[in-house]
């Protein structure tokens, strides 16, 4: 069985009303991340960001597209993902996740898998 390294978990929670979570520091930057995305009943959509220093300027996250590969797409996920894990491909240390627009439910909070390898 191979390892994987060592695995860091962290939390971050967007408050009800509210449109993105605080920053939250990685501690490093991760070539995995999972994000777990909680049970949600708001039709809004997930997305994240990321910035070269805590208190940076935080901007959407983007990969190259699956189909063209010349244009970047945002990361983000449709309001049914919900209830599950969803891997992230980048290696941020200053991390936020937001929502296209605010939730009328409770606070939320996300959990935020590391590994180095």
């Amino acid at each position: 069985m191979s390892s994987i390294g060592p695995i860091k978990p962290f939390s971050v929670t967007i408050a009800s009303a509210a449109t993105s979570s605080s920053a939250i520091d990685l501690g490093g930057a991760y070539n995995r991340i999972m994000v777990g995305i909680p049970t949600m009943t708001s039709a809004t959509d997930i997305f994240f960001r990321a910035s070269d220093a805590l208190d940076g300027t935080y901007r959407k996250i983007y990969h190259r597209s699956k189909v063209d590969s010349t244009t970047p797409t945002a990361v983000n996920f449709d309001s049914s993902v919900t209830n599950c894990f969803v891997p992230l491909d980048v290696a941020a240390q200053f991390f936020q996740i937001a929502y296209t627009s605010a939730t009328t439910e409770a606070s939320q909070t996300f959990k935020i898998i590391c590994s180095p390898n």
